[in-house]
């Protein structure tokens, strides 16, 4: 009160405090951590992960509105993840925060840095991928299988607050997406991503479609890209639509790799997406289905149906909430997005030489185990056996000598721990 020469209510500070949070944290958003058995008055020095996600409390700020429910790479997972019940990331076993790979930025507490590297836990897995074929692949390409949140947009006429509004957002279209399509970032690196048809209605100018991708940030500050299909009109409609594809990097849930024949056994990629529409307003809960593809041609979002009936709640309309049906087949642009094609002896020798490695690799693996167990001092050769083991998966050509080393270390008597 002491700073503005305004008169302010205790309700209305209130509720411009609750307007401000929609967007803004707070330090309670990060570091309120109340348990039953420390008490409801609990803080946590180290932000808990479910805290990024709102903390349970269906607050809606930071990654509840971006990660689960529009990327749709959720760290969490299960409860957390939309729909619910995705696999959670590798490393929330490990009791791994959020905080530990997204440390503070150049602007001090909350500026937390956006991207992460994997080199400070897995710097042999970093060495090997940098002197391998694959050194232009991000870690997420193979370790993220499948995606959740929206899988449709659309924009159009409804309530909101109560109040007609002629741009309430129609996303509640949740499901799987699987596996991620990989596309090249502006610095030729692939990376995996989330791909989903978004349309607007009711816009005035006329707008073309541009070939290919843009990205939102050409310098590289992040990754994501939409793909502008132009303006589209159609009988009865909301017009104009103004359509695009959302394209958005992921880079959770980490878990076991994807197999090699999941990219190298064909130069077309597809994803399968499966989902449910239950937004309040539009129509009844209902379900669907569509596919991407990513071939030599182009990126095209097809085969959009409805797989289950569609009941219209009082005022719906399908051309406010799913202008994708009277839009049809137009979800598509042209490009190059498919995987390079692979010499087939080649992968052949690689694989069975992966396959070969790991037989090996498990071998010394139960011959450390056993010195562990008898209390023996085997650190360096299971620092061997880690490089060892990153360069068969990562960097084939390079094993050999690393396993060799490997098993004779491991083969050596190692003192016994006092």
């Amino acid at each position: 009160m002491e700073q503005i020469n305004l008169p302010l209510s205790h309700d209305q500070a209130i509720a411009k405090q609750k307007a401000c949070n929609i967007c803004h944290a707070g330090c309670l958003d990060c570091h309120y951590a109340p348990s039953r058995k420390q008490g409801v008055h609990t803080f946590s020095r180290i932000p808990p992960s479910p805290n990024c996600s709102g903390g349970g409390r269906s607050t809606f700020v930071c990654h509840a509105g971006t990660m689960e429910r529009r990327r749709g790479d959720s760290y969490l997972g299960k409860d957390f993840s939309e729909p619910p019940g995705l696999p959670e990331d590798v490393h929330v076993a490990k009791k791994i925060e959020c905080v530990d790979c997204h440390e503070t930025g150049p602007g001090g507490m909350g500026h937390l840095n956006r991207m992460a590297t994997c080199q400070d836990c897995h710097i042999e897995v970093e060495q090997a991928l940098a002197a391998s074929v694959h050194k232009n692949l991000a870690c997420a390409a193979c370790h993220v299988n499948i995606l959740g949140g929206y899988e449709m947009t659309s924009w159009g006429p409804g309530e909101l607050l109560s109040k007609p509004n002629p741009f309430k957002k129609y996303s509640l279209y949740y499901g799987p997406q699987g596996p991620p399509i990989l596309i090249k970032d502006q610095n030729g690196r692939w990376m995996p991503v989330k791909i989903w048809p978004n349309s607007a209605g009711g816009i005035k100018e006329t707008i073309a479609a541009k070939p290919g991708l843009t990205f939102r940030w050409p310098k590289g500050e992040t990754h994501d890209a939409y793909a502008l299909l132009g303006t589209f009109r159609v009988p009865g409609g909301n017009n104009n639509y103004l359509a695009w594809l959302q394209v958005e990097e992921v880079a959770h849930p980490y878990g076991k790799a994807r197999t090699c024949e999941s990219c190298h056994g064909s130069e077309t990629q597809v994803a399968n997406v499966t989902w449910r529409y239950f937004d309040s307003q539009g129509a009844e809960p209902f379900t669907g289905s569509q596919r991407v593809v990513a071939d030599k041609n182009g990126l095209h979002v097809k085969d959009i149906k409805a797989t289950s009936k569609i009941v219209l709640l009082p005022g719906g309309k399908t051309t406010y909430f799913a202008a994708w049906l009277p839009l049809g087949d137009i979800w598509k642009t042209k490009g190059d997005f498919s995987i390079p094609k692979t010499d087939p002896l080649k992968y052949r020798g690689l694989n069975q030489g992966v396959r070969d490695a790991r037989l090996r690799l498990d071998a010394i693996e139960r011959t450390l185990r056993a010195r562990e167990a008898r209390g023996e001092d085997v650190k360096k050769a299971r620092r061997r056996w880690q490089e060892a083991k990153a360069a068969a998966v990562h960097d084939p050509g390079s094993a050999g000598e690393l396993i060799e080393e490997a098993a004779g270390m491991a083969a050596e008597a190692g003192k016994r721990i006092p």
